[in-house]
């Protein structure tokens, strides 16, 4: 059984009441985080790639962590589509119903629909 002297070191982070930062810092802050989140994001996934080829699926105890490996499957619809088609098997597929957002958009004048949009949360995009 390995010691907790092989995990990776975890950097703390600084969580001490900070000043009030400038809309540049917090710019320049937020790009280092996300260059960091991205590598740490790509290590994660080379890691999984190598466990997924290690461990087979199930769940599997390594040094007191509970680690899954999963298989997801769907039915192939394109299979039930070609060997039982909808005009033979109708009780196979269903027909939804919606508002065709196209065609109200040709309807109605954009002040009107500027009325009823839903606003959701903001968010923010930096490039």
């Amino acid at each position: 059984m390995s010691t907790m002297s092989n995990a990776a070191p975890i950097t703390p982070i600084n969580q001490a009441k900070q000043r009030q930062q400038s809309t540049e810092e917090l710019v320049a802050d937020r790009a280092s985080l996300k260059a960091d989140a991205e590598h740490i994001a790509e290590r994660i996934a080379e890691i999984d790639a190598q466990l997924v080829e290690r461990l087979p699926v199930g769940t599997h105890d390594v040094d007191g962590t509970k680690v899954q490996v999963r298989e997801y499957s769907r039915l192939d619809t394109d299979w039930v589509a070609a060997e039982y088609p909808q005009a033979d098997y109708p009780q196979l597929y269903k027909t939804t119903t919606g508002v065709d957002l196209a065609a109200v958009k040709k309807q109605f004048a954009p002040a009107v629909l500027e009325e009823h949009q839903v606003r959701g949360a903001k968010s923010v995009v930096v490039k």
